[in-house]
C-alpha cells in the first residue's frame, strides 16, 4: 500500500498541477467554460454567470496548490479531503456532459488539449481510483523535506506565481497562447480541412428517434437503417419521427481544422479570403461591442488613421455594430472573437494570415508599437 500511495501521489500532483497551470494562464477562457456550464439548457445557475472568471482564477490556483501540497507531502488531511471533493464534483460534471452532450469540452487542460465529454469522464474516474488509494492512504504521504519552513515557503511562493500568472492572464494577456490564433500561427492554415491535407476526418452518424403512435414505444436507428426500411416511412406507418431528438454521433476521429468559423461578414460580403490574402492586416477586435467605451473608440479611431497613412488595412471584427467609428467593422460569431483574443478591444496583427503580435487594452498600443511588429 506504502508504494502504491507513493506512486498515486506523484501522478495526481502533476496532474493537477498540470491542468491548474494551463487553466490559470487563461482564467478568462476557463470562465468561458464555465458560463456554458451555467447556461440554461445546462444547470441554469444564471445567478453565477458574473461570479464565473473569479471561480475560474480560485479553481485554477488552488489545483496547482493542492498539487504541490501532495506532492509536498504537506497538509494531509486538507489536501486529501479537498482533491475527493474535487474529484468527485468533477466526475459529475464530466459524465454530465458526456452523457446528455451539454458541454463538449469541459476545458480541463484549457486550450492546451481537446479531449471528448467520455475522455474526461474516464480521466476523472482514473483519477477518483488514485486520490481513493491517497485518501486511504494517508498516514503513508510524508513530507518530500524534512524542514517544514523549506515546505511552507514552496508552497507560499507557488501560491504568488500562481496569482501573477492569472493576474497577467486578466489584465494582459496569458504568458503562454495555446490557441489556434496565437502569434506564429497561420489562419488560412487552421482553417484547412482533412480533405485539402489529405488526412482522414472524422465519422458521424445521424442517429434517428422513433416513436409508435400505436405502442408508445420508442426506438433510435442509424439514418442508414431508417432509408433501408420502408417501414419507418412508408404511409399508414405508425412510426412517427421525433425530429427534436436527432443526434449526430462520432464514430471515429479523425482531423478537424482548429480554425472553423473564422467568416468574415463586411457588409453583407464574405471578406475573409480578402483580408487573410493581404500583406499587412490591423484587427480591432471587439467580443462585447456594447462594452467598448467612447474613449476606447476614440483611440481606435486615431490608430486607424495614423495605420492607413502607412498603407496598412485596417478593420474591426465585432460581434455587433460600433458607433461614431472611422473604420469599417465585419460581423464575426462571438465565439470566434473571443477565441482570438481575451481583451475587448484586442488588436492582431497578420502579414499574410499569419499572426505576428497580439496586443491588449490595458492600455490600448500606439500606432509605432503596432508598426514595429511587421518588422
Amino acid at each position: 500500500m506504502k508504494y502504491l500511495v507513493q506512486i498515486s501521489r506523484f501522478i495526481v500532483g502533476i496532474i493537477f498541477i498540470l491542468s491548474g497551470f494551463v487553466k490559470a494562464v487563461d482564467p478568462i477562457g476557463f470562465g468561458y467554460k464555465l458560463e456554458e456550464y451555467f447556461a440554461p439548457d445546462v444547470f441554469n445557475i444564471g445567478f453565477l454567470h458574473d461570479l464565473a472568471l473569479p471561480q475560474a482564477t480560485f479553481f485554477s490556483i488552488f489545483e496547482i496548490v493542492l498539487g504541490v501540497f501532495l506532492i509536498l507531502g504537506i497538509f494531509r488531511k486538507f489536501t486529501s479531503w479537498s482533491l475527493l471533493i474535487l474529484i468527485v464534483f468533477f466526475t459529475f460534471l464530466t459524465f454530465y456532459s458526456a452523457y446528455f452532450n451539454k458541454v463538449t469540452d469541459c476545458g480541463c487542460f484549457g486550450d492546451a488539449m481537446k479531449l471528448t465529454p467520455w475522455q474526461s469522464f474516464w480521466k476523472d474516474i482514473f483519477l477518483l481510483v488514485l486520490i481513493i488509494i491517497l485518501f486511504i492512504g494517508q498516514k503513508h504521504i510524508k513530507p518530500l523535506i524534512d524542514n517544514a519552513k523549506v515546505n511552507y515557503g514552496i508552497a507560499a511562493v507557488t501560491l504568488l506565481i500562481c496569482g501573477w500568472i492569472s493576474f497577467m492572464g486578466i489584465q494582459k494577456l496569458p504568458i503562454i497562447d495555446f490557441r489556434a490564433y496565437a502569434v506564429g500561427k497561420n489562419i488560412t492554415e487552421g482553417m484547412k480541412s482533412a480533405q485539402e491535407l489529405g488526412l482522414e476526418p472524422p465519422k458521424y452518424e445521424v442517429l434517428y428517434t422513433l416513436k409508435n403512435k400505436t405502442s408508445g414505444e420508442t426506438v433510435q436507428i442509424t439514418d442508414t437503417e431508417y432509408t433501408n426500411d420502408e417501414k419507418w416511412y412508408a404511409e399508414g406507418t405508425p412510426w412517427e419521427f421525433q425530429s427534436d431528438l436527432t443526434e449526430n454521433k462520432m464514430i471515429s476521429a479523425g482531423y478537424e481544422p482548429p480554425i472553423h468559423d473564422f467568416i468574415l461578414d463586411c457588409d453583407g460580403e464574405d471578406m475573409t479570403e480578402t483580408y487573410l490574402n493581404e500583406e499587412k492586416v490591423v484587427f480591432f477586435i471587439t467580443p462585447f461591442s456594447e462594452k467598448v467605451t467612447s474613449e476606447e473608440i476614440s483611440q481606435l479611431n486615431k490608430l486607424y488613421e495614423e495605420l492607413s497613412k502607412e498603407n496598412i488595412k485596417v478593420a474591426a471584427l465585432t460581434n455587433g455594430d460600433l458607433e461614431n467609428v472611422k473604420f469599417p467593422y465585419c460581423f464575426v460569431d462571438q465565439i470566434t472573437l473571443k477565441t482570438i483574443i481575451r481583451n475587448n478591444p484586442g488588436i492582431i496583427v497578420l502579414k499574410k494570415g499569419t499572426v505576428v503580435a497580439k496586443f491588449h487594452d490595458n492600455p490600448i498600443p500606439n500606432s509605432g508599437e503596432i508598426l514595429k511588429s511587421f518588422n
